[in-house]
């Protein structure tokens, strides 16, 4: 049981962005990398969810604060937020995999940095090429 499991989040959450230095290429919530590569891994409630909030911050970069059965049904999970509702999963399991954290609200990546290599090694060989040539663009767009 990780750290994550052990959270559970109020009706009512600030949320804000989180900013980290990682070395790679790093791509915007919303690029298409995201849906690609990292759903296979976050499962498609955790990406959409990291996809709303990551939107819901670049446009008000101060914070919001968010109610989450609100947001929970605007997702399509249904109105629960309770402890053992998909959208606590799904913030749950953007913590487990380091695209967000809990302090005295919930925050998120607006960056989201590719897989590693280890997580590329359990990808079929369709999306290992896929990763290759969005790598080979981002990298070609930094240069």
């Amino acid at each position: 049981m990780s750290a994550a499991d052990a959270v559970v989040f109020p009706v009512e959450v600030t949320v804000r962005g989180w900013e980290v230095d990682r070395d790679g290429p790093l791509f915007p919530v919303q690029h298409q990398y995201v849906e690609t590569l990292w759903l296979p891994v976050i499962g498609p409630s955790a990406m959409w969810l990291l996809r709303r909030m990551g939107g819901w911050v670049l446009a008000c970069p101060d914070g919001l604060t968010v109610v989450l059965p609100e947001l929970s049904e605007s997702l399509g999970l249904g109105w629960s937020s309770g402890a053992n509702s998909s959208l606590q999963r799904s913030m749950r399991r953007l913590m487990m995999f380091g695209l967000a954290r809990w302090t005295d609200g919930f925050e998120v990546l607006t960056m989201v940095p590719a897989l590693s290599e280890r997580r590329l090694a359990r990808m079929s060989p369709g999306l290992v090429r896929a990763h290759d040539r969005m790598l080979r663009v981002a990298e070609g767009q930094a240069a």
